[in-house]
This record gives C-alpha cells, sequence and structure tokens, in this order.
C-alpha cells in the first residue's frame, strides 16, 4: 500500500511538470482571470490589465489614465512613465502586452 501511494505521488508530481512545461509562455494565470494573449496596452480595460503580473486596480487605472491624458502608448517601454510602473514591473510586464 505505501508503494502504491508513493508511486501515485510520483506519478502525479511528473504529470504536474510535464502540465507546466507544456504551459504557453505568453499566458498568465491568476486568482480570477486568464490573459492567453498580449494585450494591447492601447485598448485594454482597467480589468484586463489587473490580470497581469504586479499589476493591482489602482495601477491598471493609472495606466488607462495615463492613456487617456498622455495618448496612446508608441512603446511597451512608456509604461516607466506611469506612476508606480518601474523597470522591475516592466521586466514582468514584457511578455504580456503589445501596442498597436
Amino acid at each position: 500500500m505505501k508503494r502504491l501511494l508513493t508511486s501515485l505521488l510520483l506519478l502525479t508530481t511528473l504529470a504536474f511538470q510535464i502540465d507546466c512545461a507544456n504551459a504557453e509562455p505568453n499566458s498568465v494565470m491568476t486568482a480570477s482571470t486568464e490573459v492567453s494573449e498580449k494585450l494591447d496596452l492601447n485598448s485594454a480595460t482597467v480589468e484586463q490589465l489587473q490580470a497581469l503580473p504586479g499589476i493591482g486596480k489602482s495601477k491598471a487605472s493609472a495606466i488607462v489614465t495615463y492613456r487617456e491624458t498622455v495618448g496612446p502608448f508608441l512603446e511597451v517601454e512608456q509604461l516607466t512613465e506611469v506612476k508606480g510602473i518601474g523597470h522591475t514591473i516592466l521586466e514582468k510586464l514584457t511578455p504580456f502586452v503589445i501596442v498597436h
């Protein structure tokens, strides 16, 4: 019985590792939302932006406010001009956002 449980635990662990290895690199899982494609910073809603790593409601709102005040983003790196977003957060976001 102990060997059976150990084998099942090992198989479960291997299955989880295989699933993680096959995950798409441009998808983000959060508690309530999944982003499966890159978000366009010029059209994403506050709710969509909140699904990104390191972005809560206040930063998502700041991104939308920046876009409405300054104009559309010309490049992803322009995110560092938004209050509360520095280079560390930019690095986390870059794989998940795009500018059209």
